[in-house]
């Protein structure tokens, strides 16, 4: 072990962003930035779903999160906003789906305090992630996904 083998680890990760890639998780080689945005929603929901069948309660919280915020670039880049302009944080995210009428300023708060207060706790701080969260941010996960999906015209991309 050396911070020797870290650096050229480091690398050749670095490489392997700046080639073209070869072998595309399933489902995701598309052109369409909302198309990437919803399928990769979908794929985290399945991942999900495995990780949840083998406790990793942790990673479920946090690809549940992921998600959702997936799901709604979906829907605002469907919309019209250009994929440079969307929102470059978490909560922002939240907001703008609010600005453009996708939830209610009440929802979006609400998602936005789950987040910034339980998201965020367990994954950086001393928030531990348990069953119960992981079971129940997952359905909202699953919810969320299901209602933006449905007031989509592209519906029948979806992965799931």
């Amino acid at each position: 072990m050396s911070t020797n083998r870290i650096e050229s680890l480091i690398e050749k990760v670095q490489v392997a962003f700046d080639q073209h890639p070869a072998e595309i998780e399933a489902g995701l080689n598309t052109n369409e930035a909302d198309l990437l945005q919803l399928r990769k929603s979908c794929r985290l929901l399945a991942g999900a779903e495995v990780l949840l069948d083998h406790s990793y309660y942790t990673l479920v919280i946090e690809a549940s999160f992921v998600a959702i915020e997936r799901v709604i670039e979906f829907k605002l880049l469907e919309s019209g906003v250009e994929p440079r302009n969307l929102p470059g944080t978490h909560p922002g995210v939240y907001t703008e789906a609010a600005i453009r009428g996708l939830f209610s300023e009440h929802v979006a708060e609400n998602l936005k305090d789950l987040w910034r207060n339980h998201r965020a706790k367990t994954y950086y701080q001393d928030g531990l992630a348990a069953k119960e969260r992981a079971v129940l941010v997952f359905k909202l996960a699953m919810e969320t996904h299901a209602f933006v999906v449905n007031l989509s015209s592209k519906k029948f991309e979806c992965l799931c």
